[in-house]
């Protein structure tokens, strides 16, 4: 039977990487993650210009993610550094080591770009929208946040400080909504985000059996 690829997609703090674990555990099988992959530094220093000049999503690439996922769909395993993405921007940085990830016949990425990015287009079977209000999303992961560092204020704070200026001042605000609207426009599922994740994984784990056969 031939692998499929399922993306979920959708704003920071759509709850994607939430998600794909809960997928991942439910069905016992692959799970990649864009933050293992890419970092703020991957992105246009501009995003104003960028976004104002058409905001051409290949300008991101990952190659380490295209070859992970061919390698994957190929049979192979893979070792991964598993990273915090964007937090290395602003002093985090945070591994855990090396981690052996096994192929299987189900695999959820999560991919912000959906489809956008020729990079992984053809590799991805199914898109999974995770469609939020931005303020929400910004909510939730200032949470997030404030969860993952409360017990270094510094450190929060000093995120905090510069993860919303470039939400607010720096063009990613924008940037999530612009993408956002190509990425919805072009889903084959969009799944209200505004609900308990037990509810959305619920939904989304119905779909995957369906289209399995499980």
């Amino acid at each position: 039977m031939k692998t499929m690829v399922i993306a979920v997609s959708g704003y920071s703090g759509a709850g994607k990487s939430t998600v794909v674990s809960h997928l991942s555990r439910t069905f016992n099988c692959a799970a990649l993650f864009f933050d293992d992959y890419a970092s703020r530094k991957d992105f246009p220093n501009d995003l104003a210009s960028w976004l104002r000049d058409g905001g051409d999503p290949n300008d991101i690439t990952t190659p380490l993610f295209h070859n992970h996922l061919i390698k994957l769909i190929s049979g192979q395993p893979i070792e991964l550094v598993k990273r915090n993405g964007w937090a290395e921007e602003y002093g985090i940085i945070h591994t855990e080591g090396v981690k052996i990830i096994m192929p299987s016949p189900l695999i959820i990425v999560e991919e912000p770009f959906g489809r956008e990015r020729q990079e992984l287009k053809e590799l991805i079977d199914f898109v999974i929208y995770l469609d939020i209000e931005p303020e929400i999303a910004l909510g939730r992961r200032i949470h997030d946040l404030i969860q993952y560092l409360r017990n270094d204020s510094e450190v929060l704070i000093n995120l905090l400080d510069h993860f919303l200026f470039d939400y607010l001042y720096q063009g990613v605000k924008d940037m999530y909504i612009d993408i956002g609207k190509r990425v919805k426009a072009n889903s084959n599922l969009i799944i209200n985000a505004n609900r308990n994740i037990d509810d959305i994984v619920l939904e989304i784990s119905e779909l995957i059996r369906r289209k399995k056969g499980l």
